[in-house]
């Protein structure tokens, strides 16, 4: 690790080190457009926390995300939506440095893309339980931003202890101790309708349509197809994402990816991407599941390459919901296609056993 000195040389040169009088910023952990990140210390409590900061903006799109990202860390910390993002503590626009800082306190847990390093250790139950978790924290977290950079290295596992969810939550209660991380690709799920917006909104939906945002690994086809204007109701977007991590975490395989963006392009627009998504749905299909046909089935929803016709993660959450706490298991052909026609409407044979929960999750 570099030297604290070393680190923070050219924050220090422009006098802005620490943020808002107490804010101060530590170690340099990565970069970050024409910026960097760091961790940093609450010289006020002690605590440790993490700072961003867009030195030198290339441009007002790269100014535009960064706003975005403030305003999506704004968003949810105003309306405290399950706790499922890092809290925004500070923000501060130094105009003669040309320089944009944010300040969000610092997420202790283990990333995903650790716990994915072990779980062959755990049982499918155990590891659908964690699934779970991110779908529910991702169902909440999208509500008023698409989050449009989803990957198991941007989500935090807090400890187990603290999950709240289940049958005997009441409404409102429940807490999934998942944290998404950066949301420096995210937009409003619904944004340019409004002549009072902030310029940076119509700054991105001029940028947008010719931008492909986020890891490759997860982006949903339609990046390769025209754009579309306020089309992601549901987070329809991350939910393929959370598609690819399904399937990961049933196989203990990752599911296989084109060589470059080029070919993904391609395959996107030949159909073989269409094939392999059939392959992996009749493998499933052959694997020993929780469920009986339903985890291939959703998989198949969530895959589903029109954004129009894909599973939302609300509706990821009631199958899972369904699942595992319902114990639902379906093998009829002609009976999964009922469930999946509208999970919400379906009631089987023998009843629900928490009838009034559900809808819920």
């Amino acid at each position: 690790m570099p030297t604290a000195e070393k680190s923070t040389t050219l924050i220090r040169k422009l006098g802005i080190e620490t943020l808002g009088g107490r804010y101060r910023a530590d170690y340099k952990i990565g970069d970050s457009f024409g910026g960097a990140t760091f961790s940093g210390t609450d010289t006020v409590t002690g605590s440790k926390v993490f700072i961003k900061y867009l030195i030198c903006p290339r441009g007002n799109g790269e100014r535009a995300k960064f706003l975005m990202e403030r305003d999506a860390l704004k968003y949810l910390a105003e309306f405290r939506i399950h706790d499922v993002a890092p809290k925004l503590l500070h923000f501060e626009e130094f105009n003669e440095q040309q320089t944009l800082a944010l300040v969000t306190d610092w997420v202790h847990g283990e990333l995903l893309t650790t716990w994915i390093e072990r779980s062959d250790k755990l049982s499918v139950q155990e590891r659908l339980a964690v699934f779970h978790r991110v779908a529910f924290a991702m169902s909440n977290a999208t509500r008023g931003y698409q989050h449009r950079d989803f990957h198991p290295g941007n989500i935090i596992l807090l400890p187990e202890d603290s999950v709240i969810m289940g049958p005997l939550v009441k409404n409102g209660e429940a807490t999934a101790a998942v944290k998404v991380l950066d949301w420096g690709e995210a937009l409003p799920v619904i944004m340019g309708n409004y002549d009072d917006e902030p310029d940076h909104n119509f700054v991105m939906l001029a940028l947008v349509p010719r931008m492909i945002a986020g890891a490759f690994t997860s982006l949903p086809p339609e990046v390769l197809r025209p754009w579309r204007q306020n089309d992601h109701f549901g987070g329809t977007y991350e939910s393929w994402g959370l598609g690819i991590l399904l399937y990961r975490i049933l196989t203990l395989r990752p599911l296989s990816v084109s060589a470059s963006l080029g070919d993904y392009a391609l395959d996107v627009h030949n159909g073989s991407l269409a094939e392999m998504v059939k392959r992996r749905v009749r493998e499933l299909g052959s694997l020993d599941l929780p469920g009986g046909a339903i985890l291939p089935r959703l998989f198949q929803w969530m895959m589903e390459e029109e954004p129009s016709r894909r599973a939302t993660i609300a509706d990821i959450g009631r199958v899972m919901w369904d699942l595992r706490y319902e114990e639902l298991s379906i093998t009829s052909g002609h009976e999964l296609e009922k469930y999946f026609s509208n999970p919400r409407n379906y009631l089987p044979t023998s009843g629900w056993r928490f009838s009034s929960i559900p809808d819920l999750d």
